[in-house]
């Protein structure tokens, strides 16, 4: 049986570890990159005429929903966070990027735009906004935490799997976490998209398989592809 190790925050409850044993392969869960809140005043986000949130994690930082904004959703997994806390969100675009959202949301110009997200996020989204005329202001929900201490003794472990065949990076985060908790590219990485590829990249690590869209079935795909199950179980 090949092992993956997947370095998403949510450890063992994430969806991609079921997607992966269900194709059968052995999954080391260890989170190399955690989230923390931080505390900020969603109520005062009721003047503005969006409110854009990039993650489940921003969702649950609102402590209220103001009721006179519009919302956005980065993708399909968000939008499902808020319709649980009674928003329909107006917007969601056709792919689930920051770059996809900021170019496909309608009627931003001259718009104040509430941006929720996390301290280590990208600056596409903001400034593609802030290209296109809006007014936006970035609000710091959460904030990234590289190379958690809990995780290095999960980490020496998986590492020492001889059937270990791929590092999972759902984030630049994630690669320089694995790397701060004392791992090295000398497995091959499989990642999100195009940025945590080049973080990867930068770290040395040789990458082997992107995933073709943002979601847990599509990285459960990429690495299906790149490390097919079957090569282990007929060598």
């Amino acid at each position: 049986m090949r092992s993956i190790l997947v370095t998403r925050p949510a450890g063992t409850d994430d969806p991609l570890v079921a997607l992966l044993e269900a194709r059968r392969y052995r999954v080391h869960a260890v989170p190399t990159v955690l989230t923390e809140p931080v505390p900020f005043e969603s109520g005062g986000l009721a003047g503005c005429d969006w409110i854009v949130v990039t993650s489940v994690q921003g969702v649950n930082a609102l402590s209220v929903i103001p009721s006179g904004p519009r919302f956005a959703a980065v993708g399909a997994k968000t939008a499902g966070a808020l319709r649980a806390r009674g928003v329909e969100p107006s917007h969601v675009p056709p792919h689930p990027s920051g770059a996809a959202l900021a170019d496909s949301m309608p009627d931003v110009e001259g718009k104040r735009i509430a941006l929720v997200r996390a301290s280590a996020a990208a600056d596409d989204l903001p400034e593609r906004l802030r290209r296109r005329g809006a007014a936006v202001e970035e609000i710091t929900a959460y904030r990234t935490l590289e190379g958690p201490a809990a995780s290095s003794a999960l980490l020496r472990d998986a590492l020492d799997d001889p059937l270990l065949a791929a590092v999972v990076f759902a984030s630049g985060s994630a690669a320089r976490g694995f790397i701060a908790l004392g791992g090295g590219p000398h497995h091959p990485a499989v990642t999100i998209g195009p940025r945590t590829t080049a973080v990867a990249r930068g770290l040395g690590f040789q990458v082997i398989a992107e995933a073709r869209a943002q979601t847990a079935e599509s990285l459960a795909d990429a690495i299906t592809e790149a490390v097919p199950i079957e090569e282990e179980e007929h060598a």
